[in-house]
């Protein structure tokens, strides 16, 4: 894999020797980062395999990341993949839900936080359910997003944050999600 944009353009990235892990395709990486701008924002990954999706971030001027991921193998390679881009990027190796409790209480808020869940599990409305919980991890302006296979799709609206739009590539959705609760314009026009 390479980076495919920013600073680290054409940077190859290590895979995680893991067959269960499955990795944003470079088109969607680059629709994500042409929609959604991270200079000097804070970036929470969810999910992190490779780490890619936020070594993408971080060649596009991301000004702090953190990385979340569950499997021991996934960290090790995440950690030799940021020593490519020599990057302080903090790696978490925890379950994402613990991952985001703790953040909570350290009071941590982030610009974006992006959830990439393995497709096939159940995963993806765990981590819906996990944003609308610690909602107080997003800033007031910012943006959640979860990857998902388009049979899969997490639900639209939240107690705490509701769906703004969504992007298909391919089989590929990204849904982005915003704080506060939909409201919708029922006057007569």
């Amino acid at each position: 894999m390479k980076v495919t944009g920013g600073k680290y353009k054409g940077i190859t990235i290590s895979s995680v020797k893991d067959k269960r892990t499955r990795y944003t395709p470079a088109i969607v990486r680059e629709a994500l980062y042409d929609t959604i701008d991270v200079t000097n924002k804070n970036v929470l990954e969810l999910f992190g395999g490779s780490g890619i999706v936020s070594i993408e971030a971080l060649s596009r001027e991301a000004q702090e990341v953190i990385i979340v991921e569950i499997a021991k193998s996934s960290c090790w390679t995440i950690r030799k993949n940021l020593e490519k881009v020599h990057s302080k990027a903090v790696v978490m190796n925890v379950d994402f839900r613990i991952a985001m409790r703790r953040l909570e209480e350290k009071r941590k808020h982030f610009d974006i936080i992006f959830m990439d869940p393995p497709f096939g599990t159940g995963l993806g409305f765990e981590a819906f359910k996990a944003l609308d919980k610690h909602y107080d991890l997003l800033k007031e302006d910012g943006v959640g997003i979860i990857e998902s296979f388009e049979k899969e799709m997490p639900p639209s609206d939240g107690k705490h944050v509701f769906l703004e739009r969504r992007k298909k590539y391919g089989d590929i959705v990204l849904s982005f999600y915003k704080r506060g609760v939909r409201i919708e314009d029922k006057s007569d026009n």
